[in-house]
């Protein structure tokens, strides 16, 4: 039997029994699964919803414009807004427009998101992917050469499905087999490619050259 006082950590085994963990560890845990089974981010269609390059009402001066999303909070907002304590530690993303449409670098944005199969775009030297459809260029196409959501032509369809993330997003819903995409965080992926990496053992043991 133990003592009155005696502290209880998660992991700890006692007499062949595992403790259970702590309220903290636990509610950590299934944070982790719920992200793990849901395949999709929490945040994202939030993200989506948003809108940008509204002019700030807080900061009006020169270069106000919402162009700026804080995932932490939840919140469109302007360069000078981004740039207090409060968001000091956030993950903030960068928002910009091409084709009069809001992208974003895929560069950051696949920091939190798998942007597998999602047609870039080149914007200013840097590769950017669509929040949603951008306009339709040539015909409306069925199949074949076109996303497989809103049928906008793709440039390089022999590599990508999707000309979005809203339209990645709406195909993840969809889901009918398991031959379908995932749409998994990035944690998600780390810890799949962290359970598969073989382990490589040294082979004997490492001698050292003689001094003369």
């Amino acid at each position: 039997m133990l003592p009155p006082n005696f502290p209880i950590e998660s992991d700890t085994e006692i007499s062949g029994f595992s403790l259970p963990f702590t309220m903290s560890a636990s509610s950590n845990c299934v944070h982790q699964v719920e992200e793990e089974v849901n395949g999709k981010p929490k945040w994202v269609e939030a993200f989506l919803k948003r809108t940008f390059f509204d002019c700030c009402p807080d900061h009006p001066i020169r270069r106000n414009e919402k162009n700026r999303y804080c995932i932490n909070c939840d919140l469109s907002a302007c360069q000078y807004c981004m740039s207090t304590n409060t968001h000091r530690q956030h993950k903030i993303l960068k928002i910009y427009r091409h084709v009069y449409k809001d992208v974003v670098c895929l560069g950051a944005i696949e920091k939190y998101v798998n942007c597998a199969q999602i047609q870039p775009y080149k914007c200013n030297k840097r590769l950017v992917v669509a929040l949603s459809p951008l306009p339709h260029s040539g015909p409306i196409l069925s199949t074949g050469t076109s996303c497989d959501i809103c049928n906008r032509r793709l440039a390089e369809p022999d590599q990508y499905r999707y000309c979005s993330i809203a339209c990645k997003v709406i195909a993840f819903e969809r889901k009918s087999s398991e031959l379908d995409p995932p749409f998994l965080s990035t944690l998600s992926i780390k810890k799949e490619l962290k359970t598969e990496r073989p382990k490589h053992k040294r082979k004997g043991k490492p001698r050292r050259a003689p001094f003369f």
